[in-house]
């Protein structure tokens, strides 16, 4: 099978291009526009061109497997000769004229392919041929994300019916708006004529669409989408831009342009025409709006327009209508709660607010009615579960203040869903099925809400996470689905009914009070119902996968949660040493669990959990100031010691683990400890120092923890040489990363003052740990072998040129520092540009590092460095002519031009360069 000839993207590219040229060009008013837009266009056309591709491949590679496999060859097969067909040309589609091109006028072409002549078969006189093995179908391409189908609809939107007509409309709205704006500015035509105008050309391309609606349907529709476009906007410049329309008169069209628009969609079955209408039908009370506040009114014609969606619904199942008025209704019902609403308007506004409910419950079913909602799906699931959930929220904002209020509405709305369900499935109709079950969820669901709404919520917690609890236990026992489903939503359900009300949960007494006993059941609770989730896990339902693992996140959380807000009330002055040491204690009590019960997931929380705490604590010391702050010192050995414990008997055990997540464990712990000391160093030299003295901690911390991995023995034995490999690189990459970035940022932004020391250049702190650090780095680099090198660096140039670019800017800061501590040189960019003592000293340093590279390179004959020597002779060479030349005084000027002169005159003649091979001559 061959594919189709690929698609040709020139014809779209030129099209597009030129297109989006002129739209942008018209927006911006400038040529930048044109050549913004043309590029625009070619990007575009490039992805429909990419997408049709993909597409072919697809559509061959399906039609691949689909293929029966081959046979099996049979040895006794007899003699046959098959006649050679005649060979046929392609036959080519009919293709509809490019401007009346719907989606079902694109006939694919139909190719012939010719069978090859079959050979005749001999018959077999030696040993049975071997039977050959159908190769493997291939294996199926995933299936598209919901954003890429909704790409690909708004994609083949534009490709399908009729794209030239479709950009036409574009084209002609923006020539239209262009030529208003002309006219507007130069005063050519009155306002009443210009808007008239308008008007008139809508009218337009209304009929002339409404007349090729038989003939051209789709191009119909799109001439009639202008044009009701175009009347919206005409009705609303004219009443809001420029007052030549009373308000009500504007209002009273734009609802005649709804309804038409509406009559028109049904009657030739637009779901686009449909959608216009609709939109504009829900913006025309707030584009025409006095501000009155009048939501009576408003409501009511919302209502009115609710129920033509209704009629709508009756006669086409437009799901993308009904969720679009659906969030106009509810969207535009908020905007007012939340503007416009005042205590006397509670009934009427929870009046019309169950009004809308209803309203859209009744068009849910009566979609049913028509076709089997599909609730998996963006749409209805959005219409059946959505609805009540945005209706339940409004209407607690307008009742919340009303004891018990909330409580008999959930338990209504808990009422009304089930009798509505049972309602439903007393028809016996095969289309309510699904729909039944939803009402059966949701009635249960806001049931149950009614219990939290009632009682006080801790009362609430306890009750819920106890039936929870037993309801899955029973469940497993009897393999009762439902009831395991029902005890999970319950431990779901007690979480939230205590979040609810924990603002107003407290407790005076540490641990004996109702919120520490609380959250500690709750995450008792989920813990325990992960254990019998996992003990089931044979025989768990398809939708019970991953449900281990949640509930005993859950349940974790809700233990950690309750630990952590009593050291947070009462052992605030310990709060850094209380959490990390709560968090050891929970780390081992995890494994120790997993251990006795043979439960990989508990030691696998156990194992991660001292990390999430390192991190979480590091986060908070940030306002603590320092790690060690509030007795975090002894928090931090306890967890650490537990960490290394755990890795420790997860090694010896050899338990079965994630070998990644083990290493960088491994590296993570060891990243921790050079932050920790790194950042309690600096605090404490801070507290008791002045200048330079508390970063230069930030450097060697790294630096010195790099140079303990560089070492050729690593010790101790455990961990650090059991896991040299771990250690030595994915521990040590980003501790080498970090002290690199540490000599850049210093360099460039520290002065280097030494506080009570006097400047001596190089033999001033920043300067020597800056070489300190520099030699950790080389220390660490040198103790890897040659394939680890290799796999960090491929090239071996790389870490040299390195090393090289962070010696350079060492040198060249430590110049600097040394001139403005000595001769006051300026350090800032500006005034280092302008000082003719900081470019003439930074002309000769540079001409000397090139002079000794070069020497050094013509000696040992390398190559590469005499030619990067030669490199910064030339550069040194250009500044003096085209900065130093004009910019410095005329000593300076004289004494740069001079040394470098004689800098270069000697290398030249002890540094010839070095030959390509030992064996060629040296190059004069």
């Amino acid at each position: 099978m061959q594919a189709d000839k690929e698609p040709s993207s020139t014809g779209m590219t030129w099209t597009l291009a030129i297109v989006f040229a002129i739209v942008v060009a018209g927006i911006q008013e400038n040529a930048a526009g044109f050549i913004v837009g043309a590029m625009l266009g070619v990007l575009l056309a490039q992805v429909l061109h990419l997408r049709a591709l993909a597409k072919i491949h697809r559509d061959l590679i399906e039609s691949l497997q689909r293929q029966p496999p081959p046979q099996a060859v049979q040895p006794e097969a007899a003699e046959a000769v098959a006649p050679e067909p005649a060979k046929t040309r392609p036959t080519e589609p009919r293709r509809a004229p490019i401007f009346d091109r719907t989606p079902d006028a694109a006939v694919p072409p139909v190719r012939t392919v010719s069978a090859e002549p079959m050979r005749p078969a001999v018959a077999a006189t030696g040993p049975a041929p071997t039977v050959s093995r159908p190769a493997p179908a291939p294996r199926p391409l995933p299936e598209p994300s919901w954003i890429e189908l909704r790409i690909g609809d708004f994609i083949e939107w534009f490709k399908g019916g009729n794209p030239l007509a479709r950009i036409g409309i574009i084209i002609l709205f923006f020539g239209a708006a262009f030529l208003a704006k002309y006219a507007a500015e130069n005063s050519l035509l009155p306002i009443e004529l210009r808007f008239t105008a308008l008007a008139i050309g809508a009218f337009a391309l209304l009929t002339i669409g409404w007349r090729l609606k038989d003939k051209r349907p789709v191009y119909a529709q799109l001439l009639q989408g202008g044009g009701i476009a175009g009347l919206y906007l005409t009705v609303f410049a004219a009443s809001r831009l420029y007052p030549l329309l009373p308000l009500g008169l504007a209002f009273g069209l734009l609802v005649v342009i709804a309804i038409t628009a509406g009559v028109i969609a049904v009657a030739q079955n637009s779901l686009s025409l449909a959608v216009i209408g609709t939109a504009g039908g829900f913006l025309a009370p707030i584009m025409v709006s006095t501000g009155s506040g009048n939501h009576i009114g408003l409501f009511t014609y919302y209502a009115i327009l609710n129920l033509g969606i209704f009629t709508v619904a009756w006669f086409r199942t437009w799901r993308v209508l009904n969720v679009l008025g659906f969030l106009f209704t509810f969207t535009i019902t908020s905007l007012w709660r939340a503007s416009g609403y005042e205590s006397n308007d509670l009934f009427s506004a929870d009046a019309f607010l169950i009004l809308f409910f209803l309203q859209y419950v009744a068009v849910s079913i009566l979609n049913c009615v028509r076709q089997p909602p599909d609730l998996k799906g963006y749409v209805s699931g959005s219409l059946v579960f959505g609805l009540p959930v945005v209706a339940f929220t409004l209407h607690a904002t307008l009742v919340s203040k009303i004891e018990y209020a909330l409580a008999w509405s959930a338990l209504a709305l808990g009422a009304f869903y089930l009798v509505l369900g049972w309602t439903l499935w007393l028809s016996r109709r095969d289309p309510f099925r699904l729909l039944v079950e939803a009402f059966a969820a949701l009635g249960v669901i806001f049931a149950s809400l009614a219990i939290p709404l009632a009682f006080d919520t801790r009362m609430t917690a306890a009750m819920w996470a106890v039936e929870g609890g037993g309801l899955l236990w029973l469940g497993v026992r009897q393999q009762r689905k439902l009831a395991r489903a029902f005890g999970a939503l319950l431990q779901v359900a007690a979480g939230v009914g205590f979040l609810l009300g924990l603002p107003n949960a407290h407790g005076s007494q540490p641990v004996l009070n109702s919120l520490y006993m609380g959250a500690l059941l709750l995450g008792v609770s989920g813990f325990l119902t992960s254990y019998l989730l996992h003990r089931n896990c044979e025989r768990q339902a398809a939708y019970e996968t991953g449900g281990e693992i949640v509930f005993a996140v859950w349940g974790l959380a809700w233990w950690m949660f309750a630990g952590l807000h009593e050291i947070d009330r009462h052992l605030s002055t310990a709060a850094t040493g209380a959490t990390l040491g709560y968090a050891a204690l929970t780390a081992m009590l995890l494994a120790t669990i997993g251990a006795k019960a043979k439960w990989r997931l508990s030691h696998t929380l156990g194992l991660y959990l001292p990390a999430i705490a390192a991190l979480a604590c590091l986060l908070y010391s940030a306002d603590a100031s320092h790690p060690f702050a509030r007795w975090g010192e002894s928090g931090w050995v306890a967890l650490f010691a537990v960490h290394y414990g755990l890795l420790y008997l997860q090694d010896r055990q050899r338990l079965d683990a994630n070998a990644i997540g083990v290493n960088a464990l491994h590296a993570g712990g060891y990243w921790v400890l050079a932050l920790v000391i790194a950042w309690e160093t600096s605090w404490q030299v801070d507290y008791h120092a002045s200048g330079v003295w508390p970063d230069l901690s930030w450097g060697l911390a790294p630096a010195l923890l790099l140079a303990f991995l560089g070492r050729r023995r690593l010790l101790p034995a455990w961990p650090v040489a059991r896991f040299a490999a771990v250690y030595r690189i994915l521990a040590a990459v980003p501790l080498a990363v970090a002290t690199g970035a540490w000599i850049v940022v210093i360099n460039v932004t520290n002065a280097g003052d030494a506080g009570w020391l006097p400047y001596v250049p190089l033999l001033n702190p920043l300067d020597i740990s800056v070489a300190l650090s520099l030699a950790a780095i080389a220390l660490w680099w040198t103790s890897l072998d040659r394939e680890q090198q290799s796999g960090l660096w491929s090239d071996e140039r790389g870490p040299l040129i390195a090393m090289a670019a962070l010696t350079f800017l060492w040198l060249n800061s430590a110049l600097i520092r040394a001139l403005h501590h000595n001769f006051g040189a300026p350090l800032t960019p500006h005034g280092i540009a302008n000082s003719t003592l900081v470019q003439a000293s930074l002309s000769i340093f540079w001409g000397l590092l090139g002079f000794v590279a070069m020497t050094i390179a013509a000696r040992q004959k390398w190559r590469p460095v005499w030619l990067a020597g030669a490199a910064l002779m030339i550069v040194v060479v250009a500044k003096l002519f085209l900065v130093d030349l004009s910019s410095i005084g005329t000593i300076a000027r004289i004494a740069s031009f001079l040394t470098v002169g004689v800098l270069l005159l000697v290398t030249g003649y002890l540094a010839p360069l070095p030959p390509r091979h030992a064996d060629d001559e040296v190059t004069e």
